[in-house]
Parts: structure tokens; C-alpha cells; sequence
């Protein structure tokens, strides 16, 4: 029987340290954020809406990726704690329509503070050279995922 070379292949662990480094990073974030009483999920909703990326719940997943389940489930809690306001189109009745509130509004910048601390915590010793790299390289591939991923869909 062939012994297995040790060697790392890219192509197989390349998706398991993406993985791991996203659940290190919603972790730290989740601490980070757990004295608001909010979520690394919810963050990006509250973001997503602050910065106009997404007001409706199909909007925000195609920015998010989450489920759209859970995507409701933390918008309903955003509701229900007072930062997210929902209401429906004059236009489309069935259209819900997300906006953050005054309070919402408030929050954001102090959570957008606490995410960089996360973030400053898991860039720590790489040069803004290789942050600059990292991003490229990172943008590249999820382009790339785009086409091999959903582009077929059509």
C-alpha cells in the first residue's frame, strides 16, 4: 500500500482554512458585538441597509449568505429590539420594504467600530502590502466563484 505525501494540496485545504479563518473572524465578532446584544449576522443586515446595499429581505441575500429563514428570523428580532422598521410599498403591497430606525441609525457607527477592532485583531502582523495582496487575491476569487457558482444558473 502507497503511503499519502503529507504535502499540502491547495485545492483541499484551501477551502478548509477560508472556512476556519471566517468562523475564527465571526467569532471574535460576536464577542466583540455581544455586549450590543447583536449578532455578526446581524451586524451585516444593520450594515447592509445603513449603506444602502439591501432594503428587502431578497436583497439582503444576495449580500449576506445566510439562508433567507435566517435572514428573517434576525430581521425580526432587528424589529422587535427597535433598529430595523419594515413597511410595505405604496407601489407593491407585497413588497416589505426594510429601513434602519433613528436608533439603528445610532448604532451602526458604534458596531462599524468594534468590526475593525475584530478585524484589526486577525491582520495583525501582516504588512498593508500583503492586506493589499490579500484583498486582490481574495476579490479574484470570489469573481471567480460568481461565474463557476451562479453565473450558470441562468
Amino acid at each position: 500500500m502507497r503511503s499519502r505525501s503529507r504535502h499540502p494540496d491547495i485545492q483541499r485545504e484551501l477551502g478548509y482554512l477560508v472556512g476556519t479563518l471566517a468562523s475564527a473572524m465571526r467569532t471574535g465578532l460576536d464577542r466583540e458585538l455581544a455586549s450590543f446584544n447583536i449578532s455578526s449576522a446581524q451586524w451585516a443586515i444593520l450594515d447592509a441597509c445603513h449603506e444602502g446595499e439591501a432594503d428587502t429581505l431578497t436583497s439582503l441575500s444576495r449580500v449576506i449568505p445566510l439562508d433567507s429563514a435566517s435572514i428573517s428570523r434576525h430581521v425580526d428580532r432587528l424589529v422587535r429590539v427597535g433598529l430595523v422598521h419594515r413597511s410595505r410599498s405604496t407601489r407593491d403591497r407585497r413588497l416589505v420594504r426594510l429601513s434602519l430606525t433613528d436608533a439603528g441609525n445610532r448604532l451602526v457607527p458604534e458596531l462599524a467600530q468594534r468590526v475593525q477592532a475584530n478585524n484589526a485583531k486577525f491582520l495583525a502582523g501582516i504588512t498593508k502590502h500583503e492586506q493589499e495582496a490579500m484583498m486582490r487575491t481574495i476579490q479574484r476569487m470570489l469573481e471567480s466563484a460568481q461565474a463557476a457558482v451562479y453565473d450558470g444558473d441562468s
